[in-house]
């Protein structure tokens, strides 16, 4: 478990994988980039990479402030590509939480009811 500058503990796992050293540096910087741009606040983050035959797949757990848990996968021929397309699915699911609190905090109707 290692602390990044928000003191919130990032967690980087691999089975059967030996990470490069810029691997685990780019996967900190990067999910506390993301989780800022939307909430300033994270709370912890696991992120597993495993090989599964001829790909690599990346889970990525993230908690920010007191929100459920955003859960993302995803493969692909490298890890790096592979985290990339997992921190992708995290940032669009914290866009739409982030959303769904503003749309709630101003009283405003959802547009997915409204379909």
């Amino acid at each position: 478990m290692n602390q990044n500058g928000t003191g919130a503990p990032i967690k980087i796992n691999s089975s059967n994988i030996e990470l490069a050293e810029p691997l685990p540096h780019k996967v900190r910087e990067e999910i506390v980039h993301v989780t800022r741009m939307y909430f300033g606040h994270l709370n912890h983050a696991t992120v597993g990479f495993t090989r599964e035959g001829h790909s690599y797949s990346c889970t990525i757990n993230v908690q920010v402030n007191n929100l459920k848990m955003i859960v993302a996968e995803a493969s692909a021929g490298d890890c790096d590509r592979a985290f990339d397309q997992a921190l992708g699915k995290i940032g669009r699911r914290l866009h739409r939480r982030k959303q769904r609190i503003s749309e709630r905090s101003r009283g405003e109707t959802p547009a997915s009811v409204l379909a």
